[in-house]
């Protein structure tokens, strides 16, 4: 399974994407300005998004990274991933909290969001209760980087959360004529490194709300995390 702390970070940096926006930099940082501008300008248009993911943990210690693969929805607020390997996973977020269900445990994992603690920041940044602008200090990741490389953009926590930096790469969608983030890169405290790419990006296709809806099968186990 893949390590439950860094699901946790990675859920509470996608719901929270659109704060991005409202960063706010200094006269030096005007190029950055403009792509979280382009940012703000990408993700105002979205009402809905599906993407094609895969995701790669590096944890500290171990030889090999363990890789998921799976489709990701999201619609204003909501998300659901559908991991399809290595194996079946389920997970639905809202603005409340998380259901983690993994079907070949016959579990579910729920969490509610609660506590203004620094702990508990993930969580308050994946219910919109905090924002990027507050929380984080963003630069380049590379001060110079290759022509015709992308752009990355570097998010380093003002306060303890569990994470040394956060990474991201943009790209251009024409249809909504900003920029949209398709590679998050989580470095942890601990060592563990996740990274997330997103490909086949396709944005207003009207997803159904039911889509983001999930009813807990009968038979079986609910853990409420903390």
């Amino acid at each position: 399974m893949k390590p439950f702390c860094t699901l946790v970070l990675m859920l509470s940096f996608w719901v929270a994407l659109p704060a991005l926006a409202r960063a706010q930099q200094g006269p030096a940082d005007k190029n950055i300005q403009e792509i979280v501008k382009q940012i703000h300008a990408g993700y105002d248009k979205i009402n809905d998004l599906k993407a094609d993911f895969v995701q790669t943990v590096e944890i500290m210690d171990f030889n090999t990274p363990y890789v998921s693969k799976g489709i990701l929805f999201i619609k204003k607020g909501k998300m659901r991933w559908d991991y399809q390997e290595p194996s079946k996973q389920q997970i639905y977020v809202d603005g409340g909290g998380f259901m983690y269900y993994v079907p070949d445990h016959k579990q579910v994992i729920r969490s509610k969001v609660g506590g203004n603690s620094d702990s508990h920041l993930p969580l308050n940044l994946l219910s919109g209760r905090e924002h990027l602008d507050k929380d984080f200090v963003i630069s380049y990741e590379i001060e110079n980087p290759v022509p015709g490389a992308p752009t990355l953009l570097r998010l380093v926590p003002k306060k303890k959360m569990g994470l040394i930096k956060i990474v991201i790469a943009t790209s251009k969608i024409a249809k909504i004529n900003g920029l949209i983030i398709d590679k998050v890169v989580l470095h942890e405290e601990n060592g563990n490194i996740s990274t997330s790419s997103f490909k086949e990006i396709t944005i207003n296709q009207g997803l159904d709300d039911a889509l983001f809806v999930f009813d807990i099968p009968k038979g079986i186990e609910v853990l409420d995390a903390p």
